[in-house]
């Protein structure tokens, strides 16, 4: 199950195994952000970490030339991501 955020994922892996249900025997778990609640449970939790900080950056950087009149072009960037594979899949 891949969640939008590790949050949910955690919640899951709890609903998991309320059921009786093993992660990851019985079911895969992954997350969204890396969040320090997923790291300290057991196993510890599949994430998807992406740059949080330099997307802000870039896009504080666009808002404000617009902000001076600049023209900003719309483009897609791809700032690309890791995995920190935990035990959960």
């Amino acid at each position: 199950m891949f969640c939008t955020n590790d949050d949910l994922a955690v919640g899951a892996a709890f609903e998991c195994q309320r059921l009786g249900l093993k992660v990851p025997d019985d079911m895969a778990i992954a997350g969204f952000h890396g969040h320090d609640i997923g790291q300290v449970m057991e196993p510890r939790l599949a994430s998807v970490l992406t740059p949080r900080e330099r997307m802000g950056s870039i896009g504080a950087e666009r808002l404000l030339a617009r902000i001076r009149g600049e023209s900003v072009t719309p483009k897609m960037l791809d700032l690309g991501f890791t995995l920190s594979p935990g035990g959960s899949i």
